[in-house]
Protein backbone atom coordinates (compact mmCIF):
# COMPACT_ATOMS: atom_id res chain seq x y z
CA UNK A 1 0.00 0.00 0.00
CA UNK A 2 1.61 3.48 -0.87
CA UNK A 3 2.11 6.23 1.77
CA UNK A 4 -0.75 8.95 1.66
CA UNK A 5 0.30 12.30 1.30
CA UNK A 6 -0.87 14.85 3.59
CA UNK A 7 -2.61 18.01 1.70
CA UNK A 8 -0.90 21.59 1.44
CA UNK A 9 -2.72 24.47 2.56
CA UNK A 10 -2.63 25.50 -1.06
CA UNK A 11 -3.82 22.75 -2.06
CA UNK A 12 -6.85 22.93 0.29
CA UNK A 13 -7.96 26.52 -1.21
CA UNK A 14 -7.90 25.60 -4.90
CA UNK A 15 -10.05 22.57 -4.02
CA UNK A 16 -12.39 24.56 -2.17
CA UNK A 17 -12.55 27.34 -5.05
CA UNK A 18 -13.87 24.38 -7.60
CA UNK A 19 -16.27 23.28 -5.59
CA UNK A 20 -17.74 26.17 -4.81
CA UNK A 21 -17.62 27.56 -8.70
CA UNK A 22 -19.02 24.02 -9.35
CA UNK A 23 -22.01 24.32 -6.91
CA UNK A 24 -22.94 27.72 -8.40
CA UNK A 25 -23.04 26.65 -11.66
CA UNK A 26 -25.25 23.46 -10.72
CA UNK A 27 -27.65 25.95 -9.01
CA UNK A 28 -27.69 28.71 -12.77
CA UNK A 29 -27.85 25.58 -14.80
CA UNK A 30 -31.20 24.44 -12.97
CA UNK A 31 -33.32 21.57 -13.14
CA UNK A 32 -33.05 20.59 -16.73
CA UNK A 33 -29.62 19.93 -16.62
CA UNK A 34 -29.98 18.04 -13.65
CA UNK A 35 -32.44 15.72 -16.06
CA UNK A 36 -30.20 15.64 -19.28
CA UNK A 37 -27.44 14.50 -16.92
CA UNK A 38 -29.36 11.61 -15.10
CA UNK A 39 -30.31 10.59 -18.60
CA UNK A 40 -27.03 10.98 -20.14
CA UNK A 41 -25.28 8.80 -16.96
CA UNK A 42 -24.28 5.55 -17.93
CA UNK A 43 -27.06 3.00 -16.19
CA UNK A 44 -25.00 0.36 -13.63
CA UNK A 45 -25.87 -3.35 -14.07
CA UNK A 46 -27.43 -4.80 -12.09
CA UNK A 47 -25.75 -7.25 -9.73
CA UNK A 48 -25.89 -10.65 -10.99
CA UNK A 49 -28.23 -13.03 -8.98
CA UNK A 50 -25.63 -15.34 -6.70
CA UNK A 51 -28.69 -18.34 -7.10
CA UNK A 52 -28.98 -20.80 -4.79
CA UNK A 53 -26.68 -20.90 -1.20
CA UNK A 54 -24.42 -23.90 -1.75
CA UNK A 55 -24.53 -25.97 1.66
CA UNK A 56 -21.56 -26.10 3.41
CA UNK A 57 -18.70 -28.70 1.91
CA UNK A 58 -18.73 -31.55 3.58
CA UNK A 59 -14.99 -32.71 5.17
CA UNK A 60 -13.87 -36.09 3.64
CA UNK A 61 -14.87 -37.60 6.76
CA UNK A 62 -18.33 -36.35 6.78
CA UNK A 63 -19.07 -37.46 3.61
CA UNK A 64 -18.17 -40.78 4.57
CA UNK A 65 -20.11 -40.91 7.40
CA UNK A 66 -23.18 -40.06 5.88
CA UNK A 67 -22.64 -42.29 3.08
CA UNK A 68 -22.54 -45.47 5.45
CA UNK A 69 -25.24 -44.15 7.30
CA UNK A 70 -27.52 -44.24 3.93
CA UNK A 71 -26.24 -47.49 2.65
CA UNK A 72 -27.08 -48.84 6.14
CA UNK A 73 -30.53 -47.58 6.23
CA UNK A 74 -31.13 -48.37 2.07
CA UNK A 75 -30.01 -51.64 2.98
CA UNK A 76 -32.67 -52.33 6.32
CA UNK A 77 -35.12 -51.09 3.63
CA UNK A 78 -34.39 -54.01 1.08
CA UNK A 79 -33.96 -56.52 3.96
CA UNK A 80 -37.38 -56.09 5.56
CA UNK A 81 -38.69 -56.90 1.74
CA UNK A 82 -36.45 -60.06 1.64
CA UNK A 83 -37.10 -60.89 4.87
CA UNK A 84 -40.99 -61.00 3.75
CA UNK A 85 -40.24 -62.25 0.62
CA UNK A 86 -38.60 -65.20 2.53
CA UNK A 87 -41.49 -65.94 4.80
CA UNK A 88 -44.72 -65.69 1.16
CA UNK A 89 -44.70 -69.23 -0.10
CA UNK A 90 -45.64 -69.01 -3.51
CA UNK A 91 -44.93 -65.22 -4.06
CA UNK A 92 -41.51 -63.80 -5.41
CA UNK A 93 -40.53 -60.23 -4.18
CA UNK A 94 -38.00 -57.96 -5.98
CA UNK A 95 -37.03 -54.90 -4.38
CA UNK A 96 -34.45 -52.35 -4.98
CA UNK A 97 -34.40 -48.78 -3.12
CA UNK A 98 -32.03 -45.99 -3.80
CA UNK A 99 -31.03 -42.58 -1.67
CA UNK A 100 -30.53 -39.54 -4.69
CA UNK A 101 -28.87 -38.05 -1.65
CA UNK A 102 -26.19 -39.97 -1.32
CA UNK A 103 -26.14 -42.02 -4.76
CA UNK A 104 -26.66 -44.71 -2.03
CA UNK A 105 -28.10 -48.27 -3.46
CA UNK A 106 -29.61 -51.26 -1.88
CA UNK A 107 -31.30 -54.45 -4.52
CA UNK A 108 -32.65 -56.92 -3.06
CA UNK A 109 -31.85 -60.91 -3.03
CA UNK A 110 -34.29 -60.91 -6.74
CA UNK A 111 -34.04 -57.02 -7.24
CA UNK A 112 -31.89 -58.12 -10.70
CA UNK A 113 -34.73 -60.99 -11.43
CA UNK A 114 -36.47 -60.32 -14.66
CA UNK A 115 -40.33 -60.04 -14.01
CA UNK A 116 -43.69 -58.82 -16.46
CA UNK A 117 -43.36 -55.54 -16.46
CA UNK A 118 -47.12 -55.18 -16.87
CA UNK A 119 -48.02 -51.20 -16.68
CA UNK A 120 -44.81 -50.47 -15.52
CA UNK A 121 -43.81 -50.64 -19.28
CA UNK A 122 -45.57 -47.28 -20.13
CA UNK A 123 -42.97 -45.18 -17.71
CA UNK A 124 -40.23 -46.65 -20.71
CA UNK A 125 -42.96 -45.96 -23.57
CA UNK A 126 -43.13 -42.32 -22.17
CA UNK A 127 -39.39 -41.97 -21.71
CA UNK A 128 -38.40 -43.09 -25.08
CA UNK A 129 -41.54 -40.96 -26.65
CA UNK A 130 -40.13 -37.24 -24.94
CA UNK A 131 -36.39 -38.29 -25.73
CA UNK A 132 -37.61 -38.10 -29.41
CA UNK A 133 -39.50 -34.77 -28.30
CA UNK A 134 -36.53 -33.38 -26.85
CA UNK A 135 -33.79 -34.17 -29.73
CA UNK A 136 -36.60 -33.02 -32.19
CA UNK A 137 -37.58 -36.10 -33.77
CA UNK A 138 -41.51 -35.72 -32.46
CA UNK A 139 -43.60 -33.12 -32.28
CA UNK A 140 -46.57 -33.89 -29.90
CA UNK A 141 -50.06 -33.65 -30.72
CA UNK A 142 -53.09 -32.82 -27.78
CA UNK A 143 -53.91 -36.23 -28.44
CA UNK A 144 -50.27 -37.50 -27.78
CA UNK A 145 -50.08 -35.78 -24.38
CA UNK A 146 -53.24 -36.41 -23.28
CA UNK A 147 -52.44 -40.18 -23.98
CA UNK A 148 -49.50 -40.09 -21.99
CA UNK A 149 -51.17 -38.17 -18.86
CA UNK A 150 -53.80 -41.04 -19.20
CA UNK A 151 -50.73 -43.80 -19.87
CA UNK A 152 -49.08 -42.73 -16.47
CA UNK A 153 -52.10 -41.18 -14.31
CA UNK A 154 -54.72 -44.02 -14.67
CA UNK A 155 -52.53 -46.68 -15.90
CA UNK A 156 -54.73 -46.57 -19.50
CA UNK A 157 -54.52 -49.33 -21.47
CA UNK A 158 -55.94 -47.92 -24.16
CA UNK A 159 -54.21 -44.89 -24.15
CA UNK A 160 -50.53 -47.21 -24.31
CA UNK A 161 -51.93 -49.01 -27.31
CA UNK A 162 -51.96 -45.47 -28.93
CA UNK A 163 -48.35 -44.81 -27.38
CA UNK A 164 -47.07 -48.23 -28.15
CA UNK A 165 -48.42 -48.02 -31.92
CA UNK A 166 -47.82 -44.78 -32.61
CA UNK A 167 -44.25 -44.15 -31.26
CA UNK A 168 -42.16 -47.54 -32.26
CA UNK A 169 -43.78 -49.95 -29.82
CA UNK A 170 -40.69 -52.87 -28.51
CA UNK A 171 -38.10 -50.54 -30.37
CA UNK A 172 -38.75 -47.91 -27.99
CA UNK A 173 -38.12 -49.85 -25.42
CA UNK A 174 -34.92 -51.25 -26.55
CA UNK A 175 -34.19 -46.94 -26.70
CA UNK A 176 -35.08 -46.18 -23.48
CA UNK A 177 -32.97 -49.57 -22.50
CA UNK A 178 -29.77 -48.02 -24.34
CA UNK A 179 -30.24 -44.37 -22.93
CA UNK A 180 -30.73 -45.11 -19.38
CA UNK A 181 -28.26 -48.37 -19.36
CA UNK A 182 -30.17 -50.82 -18.13
CA UNK A 183 -29.10 -54.54 -17.12
CA UNK A 184 -31.83 -56.66 -17.35
CA UNK A 185 -34.96 -55.46 -18.96
CA UNK A 186 -35.78 -56.83 -22.28
CA UNK A 187 -38.67 -55.90 -25.04
CA UNK A 188 -41.09 -58.46 -25.21
CA UNK A 189 -40.89 -61.56 -27.41
CA UNK A 190 -44.20 -60.65 -29.20
CA UNK A 191 -43.87 -57.11 -30.08
CA UNK A 192 -47.84 -56.86 -29.97
CA UNK A 193 -47.68 -57.68 -26.20
CA UNK A 194 -46.31 -54.47 -23.82
CA UNK A 195 -46.91 -55.84 -20.99
CA UNK A 196 -44.73 -58.85 -21.39
CA UNK A 197 -41.18 -56.42 -20.95
CA UNK A 198 -38.88 -58.15 -18.81
CA UNK A 199 -38.00 -55.45 -16.26
CA UNK A 200 -35.94 -55.88 -12.92
CA UNK A 201 -36.39 -53.21 -9.53
CA UNK A 202 -32.88 -52.14 -10.06
CA UNK A 203 -33.49 -51.17 -13.19
CA UNK A 204 -37.06 -49.23 -12.65
CA UNK A 205 -34.51 -47.49 -9.81
CA UNK A 206 -32.29 -46.92 -12.49
CA UNK A 207 -34.88 -45.55 -14.78
CA UNK A 208 -36.58 -43.24 -12.51
CA UNK A 209 -32.85 -41.77 -11.71
CA UNK A 210 -32.57 -41.21 -15.38
CA UNK A 211 -36.08 -39.65 -15.16
CA UNK A 212 -34.82 -37.20 -12.72
CA UNK A 213 -31.04 -36.25 -13.68
CA UNK A 214 -31.20 -36.39 -17.22
CA UNK A 215 -34.09 -35.29 -18.76
CA UNK A 216 -34.84 -31.86 -19.53
CA UNK A 217 -37.29 -29.92 -16.82
CA UNK A 218 -40.20 -30.08 -19.60
CA UNK A 219 -39.66 -33.68 -19.98
CA UNK A 220 -38.81 -34.42 -16.42
CA UNK A 221 -42.29 -32.16 -15.05
CA UNK A 222 -44.48 -33.98 -17.46
CA UNK A 223 -43.89 -37.40 -16.23
CA UNK A 224 -43.34 -36.42 -12.55
CA UNK A 225 -46.45 -34.59 -12.59
CA UNK A 226 -48.73 -37.44 -13.90
CA UNK A 227 -47.02 -39.94 -11.61
CA UNK A 228 -47.68 -37.65 -8.88
CA UNK A 229 -51.68 -37.58 -9.91
CA UNK A 230 -51.61 -41.34 -9.77
CA UNK A 231 -55.16 -42.11 -9.35
CA UNK A 232 -56.66 -44.51 -6.79
CA UNK A 233 -58.41 -46.53 -9.31
CA UNK A 234 -56.91 -47.35 -12.89
CA UNK A 235 -59.01 -46.81 -16.11
CA UNK A 236 -60.18 -50.43 -15.83
CA UNK A 237 -61.33 -50.26 -12.81
CA UNK A 238 -58.50 -51.99 -10.89
CA UNK A 239 -57.80 -50.28 -7.30
CA UNK A 240 -54.36 -48.93 -7.81
CA UNK A 241 -54.07 -47.81 -4.56
CA UNK A 242 -51.70 -50.40 -2.70
CA UNK A 243 -48.10 -50.38 -2.38
CA UNK A 244 -46.46 -46.74 -2.47
CA UNK A 245 -49.98 -45.08 -2.52
CA UNK A 246 -51.65 -46.67 0.52
CA UNK A 247 -54.48 -44.81 1.77
CA UNK A 248 -53.20 -41.83 3.58
CA UNK A 249 -51.34 -41.40 0.85
CA UNK A 250 -47.68 -40.16 1.64
CA UNK A 251 -47.23 -36.63 0.50
CA UNK A 252 -45.23 -35.65 -2.47
CA UNK A 253 -45.09 -39.59 -3.32
CA UNK A 254 -44.90 -40.00 -7.38
CA UNK A 255 -45.75 -43.67 -8.25
CA UNK A 256 -46.56 -46.00 -11.44
CA UNK A 257 -48.16 -49.44 -11.04
CA UNK A 258 -48.71 -52.32 -12.40
CA UNK A 259 -50.88 -55.21 -12.61
CA UNK A 260 -51.51 -58.19 -15.11
CA UNK A 261 -52.67 -61.86 -14.69
CA UNK A 262 -51.33 -64.04 -17.21
CA UNK A 263 -51.30 -67.73 -17.18
CA UNK A 264 -51.03 -68.91 -13.42
CA UNK A 265 -49.31 -66.09 -12.56
CA UNK A 266 -50.39 -62.72 -11.47
CA UNK A 267 -48.12 -59.64 -11.19
CA UNK A 268 -48.40 -56.63 -9.04
CA UNK A 269 -45.90 -53.67 -9.11
CA UNK A 270 -45.74 -50.34 -6.90
CA UNK A 271 -42.60 -48.28 -8.31
CA UNK A 272 -41.86 -44.30 -7.66
CA UNK A 273 -40.31 -41.61 -5.52
CA UNK A 274 -40.95 -40.57 -1.79
CA UNK A 275 -39.04 -38.25 0.39
CA UNK A 276 -38.77 -35.01 0.50
CA UNK A 277 -37.29 -33.28 -2.57
CA UNK A 278 -37.97 -36.47 -4.11
CA UNK A 279 -34.82 -37.81 -2.16
CA UNK A 280 -35.91 -42.01 -2.36
CA UNK A 281 -36.64 -44.05 -5.20
CA UNK A 282 -38.18 -47.48 -4.79
CA UNK A 283 -38.80 -50.23 -6.88
CA UNK A 284 -41.33 -53.23 -5.40
CA UNK A 285 -42.08 -55.66 -8.04
CA UNK A 286 -44.04 -59.28 -7.17
CA UNK A 287 -45.20 -62.72 -9.11
CA UNK A 288 -47.97 -64.17 -7.17
CA UNK A 289 -49.91 -67.46 -7.87
CA UNK A 290 -53.19 -66.09 -9.62
CA UNK A 291 -55.31 -68.32 -7.56
CA UNK A 292 -54.48 -66.39 -3.83
CA UNK A 293 -56.40 -63.53 -5.71
CA UNK A 294 -55.54 -60.15 -6.02
CA UNK A 295 -55.87 -59.05 -3.14
CA UNK A 296 -53.92 -60.72 -1.63
CA UNK A 297 -51.28 -59.36 -3.52
CA UNK A 298 -52.31 -55.92 -2.70
CA UNK A 299 -51.58 -56.79 0.78
CA UNK A 300 -48.30 -58.51 0.41
CA UNK A 301 -47.13 -55.23 -1.62
CA UNK A 302 -48.10 -53.12 0.53
CA UNK A 303 -46.56 -54.33 3.59
CA UNK A 304 -43.43 -54.77 1.47
CA UNK A 305 -43.58 -51.05 0.31
CA UNK A 306 -44.30 -49.99 4.24
CA UNK A 307 -41.36 -51.90 5.51
CA UNK A 308 -39.50 -49.65 2.73
CA UNK A 309 -41.27 -46.42 4.19
CA UNK A 310 -40.39 -47.63 8.22
CA UNK A 311 -36.80 -48.15 7.30
CA UNK A 312 -36.03 -44.89 5.14
CA UNK A 313 -37.87 -43.18 8.15
CA UNK A 314 -35.36 -44.54 10.58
Amino acid sequence: MRARRHPTLLTVLVIAAVLMLAWGGGKLAGRASDTQAAASAPVAAAAPDPGPVAAPALTAGEASGAAAASAAVVGDATQAVDTLDADTPGSEIGVAVEDRTTGQTSVGDDGAKPFYAASVVKLYTVVDILHSVETGQVTLTDTDRTNIQRALSYSDDDAEDALWEKFGGAAGVSRTIALAGLQDSSPPTDPSQWGETLISARDVVSLYDYVLTSMTPASRDMIMDALQNAQDTGADGFDQAFGLITPPRPAGVAAKQGWMWIGDDFYLHSTGVLGPDQRYVVAVLSENEASAGSAAASTLVSTATAGVEKALAG
